[in-house]
């Protein structure tokens, strides 16, 4: 009769210590972004419009680092690509990163350049 009763009991422990031990496990940081895939002069003199990709529904960041400013991108329509206008004069050095629920990813640095998609990310102008 007692080994009935253990046995359940035994199985909600290790159940238990099981379900709390994932809790403690650590989970994968979100990994950088790709630089921006294009990069062009903005409409307005002294602006840059920069595309490039991102998780699906993340909150991008784009950051120059020259001017102190940046932008934020929230991806509501789900399709994993981001477009911002920021302040800038080239060769300015600016990041970017995202943010989904389960944090956020270390800043990818680029150059404020023209680039297109499949341009070499680094421009030789900028040295």
């Amino acid at each position: 009769m007692r080994r009935r009763l253990l046995l359940p009991v035994l199985a909600l422990t290790s159940a238990l210590a099981l379900v709390a031990s994932s809790c403690l496990s650590p989970t994968l940081p979100l990994p950088p972004p790709e630089q921006p895939s294009t990069i062009t002069a903005g409409a307005a003199p002294g602006t840059w419009e920069v595309f490039g990709s991102c998780t699906q529904g993340a909150l991008v960041t784009v950051f120059n680092e020259q001017t102190g400013r940046g932008a934020v991108f929230e991806d509501r329509s789900l399709v994993g690509s981001y477009h911002v206008t920021i302040e800038g004069a080239e060769c300015d050095l600016a990041w970017v990163r995202e943010e989904v629920t389960v944090g956020a990813s270390a800043p990818t640095s680029f150059v404020l350049a023209t680039r297109k998609l499949g341009d070499p990310t680094d421009n030789p102008a900028c040295h």
